[in-house]
Parts: structure tokens; sequence; C-alpha cells
């Protein structure tokens, strides 16, 4: 660890006023899991290396990229901020506005996911599980039957089948009381993010007890008497859709709300028929009927489910565990996929202060953690605004986001790097299509980032000439994201437009960057 002291204190010694302490944040009362999940990373503060550092007295200056003048045709409201550096010497090669702060976007996931496996352990595994708050007389379940979650975002159909399927072997065929559904380990939410637009299917709610990306494929036909008559696959009965007024402009369906069901507003735009996603609202309830489905289809019929708690003494009756964490991790970095990401920062956070979050609680805890094992770091401007970066507000300078990289490649895995979860260019994941040439092919291993208006990439670089880079690149544009927001553009298809063609044009640039750095490194 005393190398990660080395390239620290580099990247710190870049300027002079830069402050040595985390925010106030970090210094909260902490409780006993806190602080021991706290001492999981724990820098070496003593050896040569790090004695050397102290005797310095002048940084290798950092060379300026040529990137600059490429960014003329995005004009002047566009910014675009890097670092980069070799990890094993700690010289910073080169850098641009590496202090100032960008839109992380999905490059947030990393230091979610960082602080997560460290907090769980790699090889966490979470459960969800079926309990019986009495005993079994004669196959009679003598009391109410719990479906817990454990906050796996892994959990799937299949799944659930498997759980109702142990029941079978079990002999249960009837319960007395009620069916509940536990989901009280999250505290639920409707979105991921209120900023973004409810009917977005990346935009699904969040439950302890979430299935199958928490999203439906409803299929609707307006009848010559205009009725609508819909199919929903899943078909549980748990969507349903009233018609709206036609017009050429707004979502085609938009969230209305409900109790027992969800209920949503069909634009039909002229057409009688068509299909699309539509997330899940209320995935506890959801995940409850299709549970229900597949215990009837096993000979046990169950009643309606109802919200409710497992009691402490409840009798565990079956239980189905996810793969490690590192795998869950794996996937949710390759695929940038924004519920599973979240899943795994809420339990995290749940676990370090004891009591269920938020995904907005959840990533100002992990963030306190990563504030807490890089004291020298200046954290300022930093947030998150969730575990994903489903958001335009979340901040990040790349001399921040390096430091984070070089805390990972310090802090194994379990038995494999950090840098082995991340997407690969040219081979698997959202860098599958990108620096996919024969010079470029599995030298980057990194994590990509977008919102409208925030491009990022951050990771690592293996060069031809057996050097091992860390960089971090951020492109943002927060006149164009301001104006986006406030005209609602996400509802308006030309902003759509304009803001993807800004996307283009920043991918573009960073591709540039990072593939001369891969010839000239």
């Amino acid at each position: 660890m005393s190398r990660l002291i080395v390239l620290l204190v580099c990247l710190l010694m870049l300027s002079p006023t830069v402050a040595l302490t985390a925010p106030a944040a970090g210094k909260q009362p902490q409780t006993t899991s806190q602080k021991r999940a706290l001492k999981t990373v724990k820098p070496a503060r003593s050896g040569p290396r790090a004695h050397a550092i102290q005797a310095a007295k002048r940084p290798t200056p950092a060379k300026k990229g040529g990137v600059g003048k490429a960014l003329t045709p995005m004009d002047g409201s566009s910014r675009i901020g890097y670092l980069l550096m070799d990890i094993h010497s700690g010289q910073i090669l080169e850098a641009q506005h590496d202090s100032e702060q960008f839109i992380p976007a999905s490059v947030s996931k990393v230091p979610s996911t960082l602080a997560a496996l460290h907090i769980l352990g790699a090889d966490h595994r979470f459960v969800t599980s079926v309990h019986g708050s009495g005993p079994v007389v004669n196959g009679v379940l003598q009391g109410d039957l719990i479906l817990v979650g454990g906050g796996d975002p892994s959990l799937t159909m299949a799944g659930l089948m498997d759980l109702a399927n142990q029941m079978q072997s079990r002999g249960i065929y009837r319960v007395a009381g009620r069916f509940l559904y536990d989901e009280s380990a999250i505290i639920p939410q409707p979105n991921i993010s209120d900023e973004q637009n409810e009917e977005e299917t990346y935009n699904q709610g969040v439950s302890a007890l979430s299935l199958d990306p928490n999203r439906v494929r409803l299929k609707w036909m307006i009848t010559r008497t205009g009725q609508i008559q819909t199919q929903t696959t899943p078909n549980l009965d748990h969507v349903t859709l009233v018609a709206g007024p036609s017009s050429g402009t707004g979502p085609t369906l938009v969230y209305l709300g409900g109790e027992t069901k969800e209920r949503w507003q069909l634009n039909p735009r002229g057409a009688r028929s068509g299909w699309d996603w539509v997330p899940i609202k209320r995935p506890g309830h959801h995940t409850a009927m299709a549970f229900r489905e597949f215990c009837r289809q096993s000979g046990l019929h169950l009643p309606e489910p109802e919200p409710g708690r497992s009691p402490p003494n409840a009798l565990i009756l079956a239980n189905r565990s996810s793969e490690p964490l590192s795998e869950l991790a794996r996937f949710a970095l390759e695929h940038s996929n924004n519920l599973w990401t979240e899943l795994i920062g809420i339990m995290a956070a749940s676990r370090l202060s004891g009591k269920p979050q938020t995904t907005a609680s959840a990533a100002k805890i992990l963030s306190q953690w990563i504030h807490q094992q890089l004291p020298q770091v200046d954290w300022n401007g930093f947030h998150l605004a969730n575990s994903s970066g489903l958001s335009s507000v979340s901040r990040i300078t790349p001399r921040q986001m390096a430091a984070i990289l070089l805390l990972a490649n310090a802090a194994p895995i379990g038995d494999r790097a950090y840098a082995a979860l991340l997407p690969v260019s040219g081979w698997k994941g959202t860098l599958a299509s990108r620096f996919a040439g024969p010079d470029t092919a599995f030298r980057v291993w990194a994590k990509t980032g977008t919102v409208l208006y925030g491009k990022a990439l951050a990771g690592y670089l293996y060069t031809k000439q057996n050097r091992r880079l860390v960089f971090a690149v951020f492109a943002s544009d927060f006149e164009k994201r301001k104006a986006f927001d406030a005209k609602m553009g996400q509802h308006a298809s030309g902003e759509i437009s304009r803001g993807r063609s800004w996307n283009g044009q920043a991918t573009g640039h960073i591709n540039a960057l990072v593939e001369r750095w891969l010839r000239s490194y």
C-alpha cells in the first residue's frame, strides 16, 4: 500500500493549494459497524517510498494534452478535463482542467461498487427467502407466509420458481394466515432518480424485492368501439392502461400512480395498436404477485399479497442466494446497469449504517467511506446524487476520480484486480465496440458514462510499451444541460436529438485522446 501513498501524494502535489483533509461530512460520529468497515483499506503511513515523497520539494510538471484545439467545434460552453498517470512511477503524464468539476454519469458506478465490495466483501451473497410466522402442521402453515427481500439485484422469475418449488418440496399446500411481502431491507422508492422521466425503463422503482429489471412488456389495442385491450408479459394483472388524447408530442405512456395496480395513460398517436416496455414503480408488490403465481402452479393458492414485516422468530421455509457480489458488480459495471448498482450500493450503505437507506442517502454514505480511505485528497465539490450516476447534478473532478482508481488498484477485490471487473475495449460490455482495432483492443479497461451533455471515461490503459496508466476523462456542458432541463427536454425529440449530437462529438474527442495516449506511451 505504500505505493498508493506515493501516487496520491504525486497527485496532491500537483497543486500547492490542495486541502489535505476530507470534508466535515466524513467526520460524523460512526457506529461500530462503520468503524470496522472503514478499516478494510488502510494505506501504509511509512516506508522508504513514503519518506522519499516527504522529502520531495517539487512535483514533476504535468504536460498539457493536445485536445484543447480539437474542442473548438463543440463551442465555448463545453469543457473537457482529464488526468493521465503512470501507475508504477506516479508520474503525471498529462492533465487539463483536472481540478474542475464535471458530470460523472455512470462513472459514478466505480466509487459505489468499490466501496460496496469492501464493505460487504467480494464473496457476499444476497438472500431472498420465504418465512412462516407459525408451524407447519399436516401441510398447513399455521400463520402468515412472508416473502422477504434481501436486495438481490439478480432475482429472476426462475429464482422465484425455485422458491415456490422448495415450498412444494416441504409439502405445504395451504396457508392459514396472510401472504405478506417484506421489502424493509431498503426504503422503497418509485424511481431511481426524480430528475428523470418516470416512464423511462431505466428509471424503474427500487425495492429489496426487485425482479428481472423491474419492467414488463405492455401490448395494447384499441377496438372499434374505443375500448383498450391490453396484455402484459408477465401477465400478473399489476398494470392497467387508460386512453389519453392523441398527440404528436410527449411520451407514449404517462404514469398516473395507483395503490393496488399501477395505472398508465396511453397516447395512441393515431395508431390502434402497439407495445412498449413499462417500468414497475412498486416492485415489491409485483414480485409478490409473481411468486403467488408460481405457488399457484405448484398447487399452493395464496391470498392477495399485502406489505408487512417478518417477525423475528419466523421459520425459514425456503431461500435463494445470489452469485457472489464480485460477479454482480462485474455485470453492473460491464453493462452499466443502474438498478443493479443502486441495489448493491443501498445494501452496502445499510450494512455500514445499520438501517435501511434510499438511493440518495446510500450514495452519501458510500462517498463518506471513500473520503475516509483517502483523507489526503481534496474532496471539495465531490457529490454523488445516487450510486448509479443516473443524474445530471452529480459532480467529480478528474483528479478525484484518478485517486479513486488508484485506491481500487491498490486494494484487490478478493483474488482479482478491480480492473478485471470493468468493460474491456473491443470485447465486452459498454466498450465492446470502442477501441476495437488491433492496436487498441484489450488495452482499455474502463467505465463509460453518458447523460445528455455529459460524457465520461475512466479506468486503466495498457500501452504497447508495457506501461500501465490510470486515466479519467470528462466532457460536460452545464449551460446546455441546464437549458435542456428547463425546457423539459426529455419529452421533446428535437432537444434529445441535439443532446445526442453533442454526446457524439464528445465521444469522438474522448476516443481520439485515449487512442493518442495508447500510441504515445
